[in-house]
């Protein structure tokens, strides 16, 4: 199965001990459908997206040197064809999309917690998206000194969503959030 199959509502993002970002996305039924592959010496965080087959989709980075945190999703070639941006203030956890116009095309807002996030239009937050859940959320809480791993729940509401922008999204709040 493919990782952009329009069927999947769910997936599971898996990060793996020590793989810093890297690790698994499954399907609802237990299926691995893709890979994140993180480049372990890159100051710019890097992460590759891919299908089970190893077929690239995209790569995530950081940009290095920004006020605040900015992550790129571009194409296998280096296309740019999306940006999230922290806002510069924001009281609960938030992160804004781009297209590569710098159009808001999405607004991810979560709780003062930063476990949950719901994935909306930027002018209407009752057209929603997607909403991305953190599914160990109580580790984090009781037992921080063995936080080697994290686990999300993306739940996909809008079947006409490119999959592959709010896969990078939950990759994207992951790292400014829980990948410090």
């Amino acid at each position: 199965m493919d990782l952009l199959d329009p069927s999947i509502e769910h997936y599971v993002l898996h990060e793996k001990t020590w793989k810093f970002g890297g690790g698994e996305i499954y399907n609802p039924q237990g299926e691995q459908v893709g890979i994140m592959r993180r480049k372990l010496l890159s100051m710019r965080a890097e992460i590759h997206l891919l299908n089970v087959d190893e077929t690239p989709l995209c790569i995530i980075n950081k940009k290095l040197m920004s006020a605040r945190p900015i992550y790129d999703v571009k194409t296998p070639t280096g296309e740019l064809i999306g940006r999230g941006k922290k806002p510069l203030i924001a009281f609960r956890g938030s992160i804004d999309m781009y297209d590569p116009d710098e159009n808001m095309i999405y607004k991810a807002q979560g709780g003062v917690t930063k476990w949950n996030f719901r994935i909306t239009h930027p002018k209407d937050k009752n057209m929603i998206y997607a909403e991305i859940k953190k599914g160990d959320k109580w580790r984090d809480v009781f037992a921080p000194a063995f936080n080697f791993k994290d686990r999300y729940v993306i739940h996909i509401l809008d079947r006409n969503a490119p999959r592959l922008m709010l896969l990078a999204y939950a990759i994207i709040i992951d790292n400014v959030y829980h990948d410090k």
